[in-house]
């Protein structure tokens, strides 16, 4: 068990590094693929086979196979490539400082939590899930809802329930890219003519149309 999760850990976090050094876009789609069908392998050994399911049917099947085709379709030289990549040194140096301090926050997030007053970690179930019960809970709790209830279940009460602002931060940002990609798509040149067909049809061919006799 505990070698099978570093094999999948460590093959994870190869497929990424390789991801983002790769100088070509569609070997880079292939590592990412690699990346998810690792993280599946976590998913499993976690006992999570829902998300198992979900992250080899919706990432795996589905957005990697999209980018594989929409990367083989772009046309991208590979000073561009390198320039972004240059461009992009920075900010790939700040994410890198987040993800430290958040595993960081994983492996200490347990031990500065025990030193903390009780009060401080109880959250009051004013949802209407929770509406008939009356006292504090502690969550997420992850030990009591992997022990009473599936992983769907588990699901819908963290994301439905507790995390529901999240929940739609996250669809008002899909919502916000959704138009973003709609708004780049409509390219009309300025000096289009605008033709009304109504007026077109209108008209009297008449008045227009001339014949030449010689």
């Amino acid at each position: 068990m505990n070698l099978a999760f570093i094999i999948f850990l460590s093959g994870c976090w190869a497929s990424a590094i390789l991801m983002c050094s790769s100088k070509n876009p569609v070997y880079s789609v292939f590592y990412l693929v690699l990346v998810f069908m690792n993280l599946s392998g976590l998913l499993c050994l976690l006992g999570l086979e829902y998300f198992l399911l979900l992250q080899l049917l919706v990432y795996v099947g589905l957005l990697a196979v999209m980018f594989l085709f929409v990367v083989m379709l772009l046309d991208i030289s590979l000073t561009e490539i390198l320039a972004h990549q240059r461009g992009a040194y920075p900010v790939a140096g700040i994410l890198g400082i987040c993800l430290i301090l958040a595993v960081l926050l994983c492996f200490y997030g347990p031990v500065l939590s025990n030193n903390m007053p009780a009060t401080a970690l109880q959250w009051q179930a004013h949802t209407p899930f929770f509406m008939d019960t009356q006292k504090s809970v502690f969550l997420p709790d992850w030990n009591f809802l992997n022990t009473s209830m599936s992983s769907v279940v588990q699901l819908g009460i963290l994301l439905y329930g507790v995390h529901v602002d999240l929940l739609l931060l996250a669809s008002l940002l899909l919502l916000i890219l959704m138009v973003g990609a709609v708004l780049l798509t409509l390219k009309r040149r300025a000096a289009a003519p605008v033709h009304d067909v109504f007026v077109q049809h209108s008209v009297d061919f008449q008045k227009v149309v001339y014949i030449l006799k010689k």
